[in-house]
């Protein structure tokens, strides 16, 4: 059956905050060594809003996401990953 209505705005307003708010993530992301921060900085968005996501679905449902759920969850952030890099990008090279 997938997300309902009310689950896919829960996930998006998640996305929507952690994209308002992007030093919660770009400042942990600047502590580690590595070569692309871009790249690395999207591993830890993307995780952060799962986390957040999934957390507030368990509460909600007393359960976890199933197959067809989580399948809906990828396509939303699949569908939101231009933004959320085109977001990244902007505060990273911020002066």
């Amino acid at each position: 059956m997938g997300l309902d209505v009310i689950e896919e705005k829960n996930l998006n307003d998640v996305i929507t905050y952690a994209l308002d708010y992007p030093t919660m993530v770009i400042s942990e992301a600047k502590t580690w060594p590595i070569t692309n921060m871009e790249d690395f900085a999207t591993g830890l968005y993307v995780g952060h809003i799962g986390g957040v996501f999934f957390d507030g679905f368990l509460k909600r449902n007393k359960r976890f996401l199933d197959s067809e759920e989580y399948s809906d969850f990828h396509v939303i952030i699949s569908k939101r990953s231009t933004e959320i890099k085109l977001k990244i990008q902007a505060h990273l090279h911020k002066k």
